[in-house]
């Protein structure tokens, strides 16, 4: 699963899908992706500090953490992202009993970062204002091949228990179904940033595209070449443009349908800035 919410406006340029579907040439690089048995361990206390970010530390996320980002997405991810804004989804009944047991599989690749605030003297601090999280990118591996802890959303949501996290489920297994990604690109693991989500207050200070490019960091460090997100918000789409991702497929929210014939977001396309779910791609060389 990734869906990727930035209705804070993380990015005010203009964006423009402009690939439907991409194929890696013949003569292009190939990197065969290894697994990982170590999974996270390259990056268990991997930490970055930016000179252009001095207000802010960045780091992996570890169980310690598991908390505070399920608090911070349930508030600031989830009530902004358009499908469930679209289908009034309540993240408490539907997000709440799963997402710390979801967040807690997909530390373990070692790949999902942490922002926090910075003391004045450049320490991290647990009071109040100081240390808090202020953005989040979860990222996760999936493989050709799954061992028996490899779970995802699918795992979690159930049609009867989450009518409409359900539905938003069916979106983002529609928009990778026949991609057929690994194939494309040689493959056998690849990266999926999933959720990607900055508090307001701090948007316009370039968190966005620096969580992106620090996935790419961690990306090659854990030997994948691959990353993918499932971008269901106008401006996270473009967000991923500008950091030089091509749109790889496209699926129209108000043509899309469910085998009865329902059309839950034809209202969503004809009222607001986000009329399509975009399958997103880089090929890190």
């Amino acid at each position: 699963m990734c869906m990727v919410s930035s209705g804070y406006a993380l990015y005010n340029g203009e964006g423009v899908c402009f690939l439907e579907v991409v194929k890696s040439q013949p003569n292009d690089p190939v990197v065969k992706m290894k697994g990982t048995m170590t999974r996270g361990d390259l990056t268990l206390n991997w930490t970055h500090h930016d000179s252009d970010l001095p207000d802010f530390c960045f780091h992996t996320i570890q169980q310690e953490d598991v908390s505070q980002v399920s608090d911070f997405l349930l508030k600031y991810f989830f009530p902004e992202e358009p499908l469930g804004q679209s289908l009034k989804l309540d993240p408490n009944e539907e997000v709440r009993p799963w997402l710390p047991k979801m967040l807690e599989h997909e530390i373990r690749e070692g790949l999902s970062i942490v922002v926090r605030r910075r003391s004045a003297s450049g320490e991290e601090s647990t009071s109040e204002d100081v240390g808090e999280v202020v953005a989040v990118c979860l990222n996760d591996v999936e493989r050709t091949v799954s061992d028996a802890e490899d779970v995802n959303i699918f795992s979690f949501v159930t049609r009867d228990s989450q009518p409409n996290m359900w539905k938003i489920t069916r979106v983002l297994d529609e928009l990778v179904a026949e991609a057929d990604l690994f194939n494309c690109y040689q493959i056998e693991a690849l990266v999926s940033c999933q959720m990607l989500c900055v508090d307001p207050r701090f948007g316009g200070r370039g968190l966005a595209q620096k969580l992106i490019r620090l996935t790419e960091d961690l990306t090659r460090t854990m030997d994948y070449s691959l990353i993918i997100s499932e971008a269901t918000s106008e401006f996270s789409a473009r967000a991923f443009l500008k950091a030089g991702f091509h749109c790889q497929k496209t699926l129209p929210y108000d043509t899309f349908a469910f085998d009865d014939g329902e059309q839950p977001f034809r209202q969503l396309a004809s009222t607001s800035v986000h009329k399509t779910a975009r399958l997103m791609v880089k090929y890190i060389k």
